[in-house]
């Protein structure tokens, strides 16, 4: 009887120990923050004029990054990633204009141009012509009229800034 009970001690303390740990993970959250990383050539319009050839939001999570295969035209218009990453310091984008096969690329920096917690907000690019826009999408939802549509289809429902090649964006 003594050690039946001896090991349901053991075995509450070790679930307690469990438990302390799993609040203490909750308490100081994920190491990388819950934000997006997207692009939508179709919604955006762009799709139509322009071959997207690479890409690499950062170059610490390999899953934002893309390289077109020899035997392919394009990447494809659209693609995202949603989740805890490490927020990238950089957008490298480069892309074929259709009409003449001119190839372009532009490469970002982010480091002074995104929100200083990015938990929930969302890095998203558009292409016309020989020019790289970059947005920085908030998780605050927009009023109608509230602030002006941009080149991004996500500017129609969420307060969006554009932050490359212009910065609008005031931390």
């Amino acid at each position: 009887m003594s050690s039946s009970i001896a090991l349901l001690k053991k075995l509450l303390a070790t679930a307690l120990l469990f438990a302390l740990l799993g609040l203490s993970a909750c308490a100081t959250g994920p190491k990388q923050p819950w934000h997006a990383f997207d692009f939508d050539g179709w919604g955006d319009k762009w799709a139509t004029k322009v071959d997207l050839l690479e890409y690499s939001y950062g170059d610490q999570y390999k899953m934002v990054q893309r390289q077109v295969k020899a035997d392919q035209q394009t990447l494809g218009y659209n693609s995202g990633v949603n989740g805890p990453m490490p927020v990238g310091e950089f957008l490298y984008v480069k892309w074929r204009i259709k009409s003449t096969g001119e190839v372009v690329e532009d490469k970002v920096d982010l480091r002074n141009k995104l929100a200083k917690n990015m938990f929930e907000h969302r890095v998203t690019f558009t292409i016309d012509g020989r020019q790289l826009y970059v947005y920085l999408v908030t998780p605050k939802g927009k009023k109608v009229g509230e602030a002006p549509v941009l080149r991004t289809s996500w500017s129609f429902i969420n307060v969006t800034f554009e932050i490359y090649p212009n910065n609008t964006y005031k931390p």
